[in-house]
């Protein structure tokens, strides 16, 4: 059986795009989170019924509550902030890669921080 997932498991790139814009909101139902993410010029839109499932695995990862509106539309509460997201993702990385050791992730987080100077040139 597999083991429960942590709200601080690194989420995928369709789901950060939804938590970014709910942790501006607070709360929106999939409606209001499939046009503000599908308006974003460097997305490909999407259907509402993606969206929902995205937002209902992100409620089951205990990061959105989910809520039917008196109209019954599905609406998503934001359970854990961004800066208490990020910091227990980077907390997890510390542990499973890192192995706890302070100076592996600062000569990886220097590593990458050399290469996205690279980059930016």
């Amino acid at each position: 059986m597999p083991s429960p997932t942590s709200p601080f498991d690194p989420i995928g790139p369709l789901q950060l795009r939804v938590m970014n814009h709910l942790w501006k909101v607070n709360a929106g139902t999939v409606q209001e989170v499939m046009n503000a993410v599908n308006g974003q010029p460097d997305c490909r839109p999407l259907a509402y019924t993606t969206f929902l499932t995205v937002m209902r695995n992100l409620a089951k990862r205990r990061l959105l509550d989910q809520r039917k509106t008196a109209t019954k539309r599905h609406q998503f509460v934001v359970l854990v902030d961004e800066e208490s997201y990020k910091a227990g993702v980077v907390r997890q990385i510390y542990k499973d890669y890192c192995n706890n050791d302070a100076d592996t992730l600062i000569r990886y987080l220097a590593l990458q921080a050399k290469m996205a100077g690279n980059t930016a040139a």
